[in-house]
């Protein structure tokens, strides 16, 4: 039995938040909803009172373990009175005050230490606007995923393989997908229990990133998501897809850019080199997302009730092609370069990590029990071909693989832990 058991996990942003308090800006944080924003400031960061906004422009004050409702009126004096005592607060799902909030906190002046929270991106990126009433005056915290080397260090191992393990850090990078660890079932069982109940959630999270006023084009977000879920990776094949499925009305690539920045502004998509072309290929940085995705754009399974054989066979079919993806993540974080990718017209490399645009380590991953003569043969003989310091073969359990090939290092995922 493989019961995991969960830690209160510091995240990185931690530090930079208090970090950016110790300077005269004030503090956004932002990113899309469920990363764990609202945990992370009420359990890392020091603060005076807490301000949450609710949809009706009401405020929910939060100070010394209680908590009370009181006017958007009573709001903005006791904000400002708090601020000129140089006291820190903290106001949460900010953008539900309107555009004018931020004309008050300019009116006001940049006083005390001020951390402001939201996940809609357009409110967020209106107080970096040109126009914007408080340009200047706050530093960017966004927050995204846990990362996978957070998650797996806090994750108790007993019983559990290095896939089980990968597996599962890698599903719990999404802070909502926690609670459904705490039995016997983990790795791909489980996430089959989360698809099977999140049908709804995960598209509605793409949505309610957006905003109110963006709600006609959230379906081209969405679209963009199923693209590249389906193999769409780069903006031409992105920009035909939304066009076939009548969500632009044009195909073209430049009138998709917007879009894509947006995207990754907010930490929904990733975008990474392919070394030695003037190409790129677009990620989705949640794993969840990836695989919901992929399963209804191929399955449609928002549509229907799979069973319970089909949704292992799916997950069986895309984990590996998951595993991959956050391993490279995973290995360009840990060794401090940049992610990218090595495609070459007979061969290519799984992941080509950079220095300076220079390639530094190449890593084929065979994510399978026990890669055979002929996996490690292939691997060998694509590293072979790319001039780098360090040549990896990133497997389950090098354990299990015996003598590595000469000049290839062989690894596994607790070699990095």
């Amino acid at each position: 039995m493989a019961i995991i058991l969960i830690m209160i996990i510091e995240r990185r942003e931690a530090e930079v938040i208090r970090g950016l308090l110790k300077t005269k800006k004030w503090v956004l944080v932002y990113g899309r909803r469920k990363t764990g924003k609202t945990f992370l400031i009420q359990n890392f960061i020091t603060f005076d009172e807490y301000f949450f906004a609710k949809k009706d422009r009401t405020i929910i004050s939060q100070k010394g373990g209680e908590q009370k409702t009181i006017s958007y009126e009573t709001f903005l004096e006791l904000l400002q009175r708090s601020l000129a005592e140089d006291r820190t607060m903290v106001v949460d799902e900010f953008h539900r005050l309107g555009e004018d909030f931020l004309d008050r906190l300019h009116a006001g002046g940049s006083r005390g230490k001020l951390i402001l929270v939201s996940s809609t991106l357009s409110l967020a990126k209106k107080v970096f606007g040109r126009n914007s009433p408080v340009l200047g005056m706050f530093a960017e915290a966004p927050v995204g995923l846990l990362s996978l080397e957070d998650v797996l260090k806090k994750i108790t191992r007993e019983g559990m393989g290095n896939r089980e393990l990968v597996e599962t850090a890698l599903i719990m990078r999404e802070p909502t997908t926690i609670d459904y660890f705490s039995g016997e079932k983990q790795g791909r069982k489980v996430l089959i229990d989360i698809l099977q109940s999140t049908l709804n959630t995960i598209p509605a999270l793409v949505g309610e990133i957006f905003g109110e006023e963006e709600k006609t084009l959230s379906g081209v977000y969405e679209g963009v998501l199923r693209a590249i879920a389906g193999g769409n990776v780069v903006s031409t094949e992105i920009s035909s897809y939304l066009f076939s499925h009548g969500l632009i009305k044009k195909d073209d690539p430049s009138a998709i850019q917007q879009y894509l920045n947006n995207m990754l502004s907010f930490g929904l998509i990733k975008r990474m080199r392919i070394y030695n072309k003037n190409k790129f290929v677009y990620k989705h940085v949640s794993p969840l997302m990836r695989i919901f995705y992929y399963a209804d754009e191929k399955y449609n399974i928002s549509e229907r009730k799979p069973s319970q054989q089909e949704m292992e066979r799916i997950v069986d079919d895309i984990m590996p092609r998951v595993a991959e993806d956050s391993i490279r993540e995973f290995l360009s974080d840990k060794l401090g370069l940049e992610e990218s990718l090595f495609e070459a017209k007979d061969f290519d490399i799984d992941a080509c990590l950079l220095r300076f645009k220079e390639p530094e380590v190449a890593v084929e991953i065979k994510w399978k029990a026990k890669p055979d003569s002929e996996d490690v043969s292939k691997a060998s003989a694509s590293l072979g071909r790319i001039k780098v310091k360090r040549k990896i073969l990133f497997v389950q359990d090098k354990k299990l693989l015996g003598k590595a090939p000469e000049g290839i290092e062989v690894a596994d995922i607790l070699s990095f832990l």
